[in-house]
């Protein structure tokens, strides 16, 4: 999602062909995206963390030897490692982009700033990618988010939305145990939240918290989840038209940022690269372990984003 200024640019440059090597994890991401001017190719491999180095070698040369040599690789990883550098040597492209602070000599000069704004001032990313590729004398575009949605995701999760009206996005799940609420915590966090309005709270969730979910839905009025099988598009449908998220999930909180969903942002460390980026947000600090929240200080930057909107 943060990569979205640097493929604006590249379009409003109308190049004529854009290759995007995506995990099949972010297919989805990428499979509704629409260029006016710019062949878009999508090519798949296995998530960088789990692929093996023959796989990444054989995807550069398969590329290569299928497209030529490109004219220009950006690395938008944001890793520094074996992995990277393979792709990178192996792909032989005429120039390199990167904000990372990689200082091998394929890497073009041009990156220097935006690598110092990344690695020095910990800039919001989307900015760093806006800056890097203006700074590359391509055209300036907004540093945001995307997330493109299909209209057939948009019509399912609204038709069962509809009755609704105005509702709440709350999401409970985080990557790891420890940076996902608890059963305990979600209840008072429902409980909270009702305590300050009776706008409905319809749980978005992927297919690890379906069980919690529904537990939830059970025990508490005005509590809802789709009953669609989870997924990652689907819960971006669910938050593009939320009247507010709630959310630990640095995916869920760029999905608020993308479509500009007045959010709370709970953070376990506060990071400056993944700020909230919509117009109106505030922030909630915990600390290690997600579930050492304060209510009070959830319930005031609930009624900071409720009395702004």
């Amino acid at each position: 999602m943060a990569i979205f200024p640097v493929i604006r640019a590249l379009e409003l440059h109308k190049i004529k062909h854009l290759l995007i090597v995506t995990s099949t994890i972010n297919l989805e991401v990428f499979n509704v995206l629409k260029l006016e001017q710019t062949k878009l190719t999508l090519v798949t491999m296995t998530m960088q963390d789990h692929a093996t180095l023959k796989e990444i070698k054989d995807l550069a040369k398969n590329i290569t030897q299928q497209y030529g040599t490109p004219d220009l690789c950006i690395e938008a990883m944001r890793k520094k490692n074996l992995k990277t550098m393979l792709f990178i040597s192996q792909l032989k492209a005429k120039t390199n982009f990167q904000v990372v602070g990689l200082t091998m000599k394929c890497y073009s000069p041009v990156c220097k700033n935006a690598s110092r704004m990344d690695q020095n001032l910990r800039a919001p990313v989307p900015m760093t990618w806006a800056f890097m590729i203006r700074e590359a004398g391509f055209p300036a575009v907004r540093p945001i988010y995307e997330l493109p949605l299909s209209e057939d995701v948009l019509d399912e999760v609204r038709e069962e939305m509809r009755s609704l009206g105005s509702y709440i996005a709350l999401n409970l799940e985080g990557s790891s145990q420890e940076r996902t609420f608890s059963l305990s915590i979600a209840e008072n966090l429902i409980a909270k939240i009702q305590s300050e309005t009776d706008i409905p709270i319809v749980i978005a969730h992927g297919p690890k918290g379906e069980d919690k979910a529904r537990v939830l839905v059970d025990c508490y009025n005005n509590v809802y989840r789709l009953s669609l099988s989870p997924s990652i598009k689907r819960s971006a449908a669910i938050i593009k038209d939320a009247y507010i998220a709630i959310t630990h999930d640095t995916s869920i909180l760029h999905m608020a940022s993308a479509y500009n969903t007045p959010v709370v942002a709970i953070y376990a460390d506060y990071k400056t690269r993944w700020p909230a980026m919509a117009d109106v947000s505030e922030s909630v600090v915990v600390g290690q372990k997600i579930d050492n929240i304060s209510l009070d200080e959830f319930a005031k930057a609930l009624k900071s984003v409720l009395a702004r909107i």
